[in-house]
């Protein structure tokens, strides 16, 4: 079987806000999974960026990158991030994220958890260049972790497990209703790759 050839079921979280995710499981089988977290691991040139919080200059709790047009950047809490093309092998990642999922992506950030003490806090996925209804489709590659989201208004909390291979589509309503977060997980010394693929006009 070639590479992102599996079917699998999707499942729809949607709630009375018109807040959509949709999320397949199991959308890489276990051997795809592990070539393509090695492939990531070993072919994305990985950034160590420094953010200010709190008036103090710490490193990000992860390595990333981003990708997308030539001369083009993305900037997130005071960070730009100039893009780098589409490998091959990325690419073709995101060629079959559209098909699954339905929608076009252009961009990518692509991050590196390498153990349990990397994480990513609370926020949204809602900077301006990416419009005004985002969305995100995230890949999980590597250690299973906890995707945590909280609703805006009232912080109602949800959980998923995001295990290795699977796809989350992060729809309509998320990025301006709830905002997200992985935490920190004690004693997982077991990387994990997210690639999240965006669409961005310019």
């Amino acid at each position: 079987m070639d590479l992102f050839d599996q079917q699998t079921i999707p499942v729809h979280l949607i709630d009375d806000r018109k807040s959509e995710i949709t999320f397949w499981p199991n959308w890489l089988d276990g051997d795809q999974a592990d070539a393509l977290l090695a492939t990531a691991i070993a072919k994305t040139p990985w950034r160590e960026d420094m953010i200010n919080i709190a008036g103090k200059r710490i490193p990000v709790p992860r390595l990333q990158n981003w990708f997308g047009a030539p001369n083009t950047s993305y900037t997130y809490s005071g960070i730009r991030l100039q893009a780098l093309e589409f490998p091959p092998w990325m690419d073709r990642v995101r060629v079959a994220v559209e098909a699954a999922t339905g929608h076009q992506f252009n961009r990518a950030l692509v991050n590196c958890y390498r153990d349990g003490r990397d994480s990513v806090d609370w926020h949204a996925d809602n900077e301006p260049e990416l419009g005004s209804e985002p969305l995100v489709a995230s890949l999980s590659l590597g250690a299973e972790r906890v995707f945590q989201l909280r609703h805006n208004r009232d912080k109602e909390r949800l959980s998923l497990n995001l295990p290795h291979g699977s796809l989350l589509l992060m729809g309509a309503g998320i990025q301006e209703h709830w905002q997200h977060r992985l935490a920190k997980v004690s004693g997982l010394e077991l990387p994990r790759v997210n690639l999240t693929f965006r669409y961005m006009e310019s």
